[in-house]
């Protein structure tokens, strides 16, 4: 059975009073970063009668409140959890908080850049789109430049080969994506038996719901650190185990013909990805971490003939 929790419809509010945006920032012992993110946030929105901005924060240690008094110009909200709720019930928490049409979950330790809210809003002029990408850029602890995430067409539009692309692979980073709040009431919530790819199951399952616009500009940042879970799992190999277990999912959501060869080139995918995490791994000292992802890279070589997704 599938643990994907309802997305409850916002309540009835007074003709105007919904707000346009809902911006909500789920935060976790990062109010450093938080100090980083809100500015920009607000230098976009903070003029604006129809966005919300809301902290949602799970049992921090390092007074996020504290950041939002400080730096909210009074138009940001604090809400701690009740107790610890852990990422995807922080997550899911966010969603059932969230009042507006477009929602955009800003991770803690994420940012904007300057254009990013008018830019996926026009890109979701026409209501039928279910949520808009933008290309990301990767950086580090200190913010500076790792990687960029890739053109999928040139210019905003439609990103027509949005599902298959999806299937394959995580494609697009969270703080590049913006969904409308009626999509998530229709697809539902972020599944909690998937801790560590809810985002990619939740993003694949919005392809298959309705079309995917793709802006084809660099509006966020992605932040990689040595404290995040991402390192940890990949130190542990827990990230290429995972996303084998996804392939399984995600590729449920397109047509039966289709599922085995893309499966083959799914495998094929968390392999490359698996020998390149090495190569990062070896160049960081981290001999151990590069071993782990080379183990798990030959395991996903050798599901590549069998051409069927393995069960979740």
């Amino acid at each position: 059975m599938l643990a994907i929790p309802a997305v409850p419809d916002v309540p009835d509010v007074p003709d105007g009073a919904r707000p346009r945006w809902s911006v909500m920032i789920p935060v976790h012992d990062c109010a450093g970063y938080l100090a980083l993110a809100l500015p920009e946030v607000l230098a976009q929105l903070g003029d604006r009668d129809d966005a919300e901005v809301v902290v949602v924060d799970d049992a921090s240690t390092d007074d996020p409140g504290a950041v939002v008094a400080r730096l909210g110009q009074g138009r940001v909200q604090y809400r701690p959890n009740p107790g610890h709720l852990g990422a995807i019930g922080t997550f899911n928490r966010c969603l059932t908080l969230a009042q507006g049409e477009l929602v955009h979950l800003l991770h803690g330790d994420d940012t904007v850049l300057p254009g990013f809210y008018p830019a996926t809003e026009a890109a979701l002029a026409d209501p039928a789109a279910v949520a808009a990408v933008c290309r990301v850029r990767d950086v580090d602890a200190d913010g500076g430049p790792l990687h960029t995430t890739r053109s999928y067409r040139h210019g905003t539009g439609v990103w027509c080969d949005a599902l298959e692309s999806l299937a394959l692979s995580n494609r697009v980073r969270a703080p590049g994506v913006v969904v409308r709040r009626s999509a998530y009431e229709a697809v539902g919530g972020f599944r909690t038996d998937l801790p560590h790819a809810a985002d990619w199951d939740m993003w694949t399952r919005l392809a298959a719901h309705g079309p995917v616009v793709f802006v084809d500009e660099v509006l966020a940042c992605y932040r990689r650190h040595a404290a995040s879970d991402t390192s940890t799992r990949v130190r542990s190999g827990a990230n290429v185990r995972e996303r084998v277990t996804v392939v399984g999912v995600v590729l449920g959501y397109l047509p039966p013909a289709r599922r085995a060869p893309l499966a083959r080139r799914a495998y094929a995918y968390a392999a490359v990805f698996a020998a390149r995490t090495a190569l990062q791994q070896v160049r960081a000292g981290r001999l151990p971490g590069a071993a782990r992802q080379l183990r798990e890279a030959l395991r996903c070589l050798a599901l590549i003939p069998r051409g069927l997704p393995r069960p979740p």
